[in-house]
């Protein structure tokens, strides 16, 4: 058998072209490249590798027999950072100390020979916290995230900020300065 190479850069998918967009370019980041998979037969697939993207899938000597599997391995990504809150304890009230608890980060990510047509284009994957997350968003779910996002930080800073601060000077004004919250009264007993 004579040895081939495969240019996925031109390869239609059967499903066509999916939804999505071109990601937006990082800044710095090198000129395009190509990953290159060869086989011991000699027998080589290569594809576009993106400037975006963080790591380079080329191999070289796979068994003719795993070329299947490392092709379906081929994920190019990008992470980004989130933001960082205060944590006010673990789960499970364990006593445990306030920790920083990172959320809305996430990465950019394409795998081209997955076999959901979804992530074959750049996708978003947002980590919301730890045990959340919300995959394969393409670009209009990541706009309509962005307008969720926008309208919580609204209602947080207009509605639930001055809420608090009504409820914290009126909770002053039943309980002076807090020392004395709680106080607690039998019935029958003596004040």
């Amino acid at each position: 058998m004579e040895p081939t190479t495969v240019d996925t850069t031109a390869l239609t998918l059967p499903d066509g072209p999916r939804k999505g967009g071109e990601a937006l370019p990082v800044a710095g980041a090198p000129q395009a490249r190509e990953w290159r998979i060869t086989t011991t037969s000699r027998h080589t697939v290569s594809g576009y590798l993106p400037p975006w993207a963080t790591e380079d899938p080329s191999e070289v000597d796979v068994p003719i027999e795993h070329l299947a599997a490392r092709l379906v391995d081929v994920h190019h990504y990008a992470d980004f950072e989130g933001q960082t809150v205060r944590n006010a304890r673990r789960t499970g009230h364990d006593g445990a100390e306030p920790a920083d608890l990172h959320v809305l980060c996430g990465s950019i990510d394409c795998v081209p020979f997955a076999a959901d047509p979804d992530p074959r284009v750049p996708t978003v994957n947002l980590n919301l916290t730890p045990e959340c997350w919300l995959s394969d968003l393409g670009p209009d779910d990541v706009l309509r995230l962005v307008a969720q996002l926008r309208a919580q930080a609204d209602r947080l800073a207009y509605e639930v900020h001055p809420a608090l601060v009504a409820a914290r000077a009126d909770w002053a004004a039943a309980h002076g300065d807090g020392a004395d919250a709680v106080a607690v009264h039998l019935v029958g007993s003596r004040t």
